[in-house]
């Protein structure tokens, strides 16, 4: 009988050369791979955030089938259900009269400045008749995260595919989207125009990005403020 020395040892786990290779090879995988992970994942923000502003321009635009467009003058559940004079307003005109009440909607989850935010569930709270903005809401915060889009007051009767009605927070009247408060930084940002189609817009001031201008007609213009028809022009923005 052999002794138990003489059998074959069985060999059990993997040599440091054998580790250290494989642990070379994922970091090689890792670092061809990340980066087209990171831009797929940003690609599906963008398109999500552009879905969101969507569902708002169609809500504005349901809102405005009566010939009804949002006054220049402070928010009042009874006495001015349809003005605003700033962008929380704007959504509790759209909450109260067409029924977008939805909070969350007007914020953006990859937005730097909302990285902690816990996003408001509703616009406005209280019964019928006694609707109160959301506190949350009014004041934009860290905690409670600041509104991704920007929009204007009095806003265009005449809604058409040209004139913008909403855009990503952060564009401004020359054309280019801010580093620092830009939703996507200079990167560009979103645009919902009068029959809500949402553009991806890199700037508004290259030749192919610029809008219609309607304060001289048969020409572009970078600027917001020219290619709308409100004769008082009102930022609403909640940075």
């Amino acid at each position: 009988m052999k002794s138990p020395a003489t059998f074959p040892r069985n060999r059990k786990g993997f040599t440091l050369i054998e580790l250290l290779t494989v642990i070379a090879i994922i970091g090689i995988l890792a670092a061809v791979l990340f980066p087209g992970v990171q831009g797929v994942m940003k690609k599906a923000k963008q398109s999500a955030a552009s879905t969101k502003l969507r569902n708002i321009a169609q809500s504005y635009i349901t809102f405005n089938s009566g010939s009804k467009f949002i006054k220049d003058a402070a928010w009042n559940t009874s006495t001015a259900p349809t003005s605003a004079t700033t962008l929380p307003q704007f959504a509790a005109v759209l909450a109260l009269n067409a029924g977008l009440n939805s909070g969350e909607i007007w914020y953006v989850d990859a937005d730097p400045a909302n990285e902690s935010a816990s996003f408001p569930k509703q616009v406005l709270l209280g019964a019928a008749g006694a609707e109160t903005i959301d506190p949350a809401f009014i004041t934009p915060s860290a905690t409670s995260g600041f509104q991704s889009w920007t929009t204007y007051t009095p806003t265009n009767k005449n809604l058409n595919e040209q004139v913008p009605l909403l855009w990503t927070r952060g564009l401004n009247v020359a054309g280019k989207w801010d580093t620092a408060s830009g939703v996507w930084g200079a990167e560009g940002g979103h645009i919902a125009f009068g029959d809500a189609h949402v553009d991806w817009r890199s700037d508004t001031s290259t030749t192919e990005n610029k809008f219609a201008s309607k304060k001289t007609p048969g020409t572009t213009t970078a600027s917001w403020t020219d290619a709308v028809t409100a004769t008082t022009v009102k930022e609403l923005k909640s940075k």
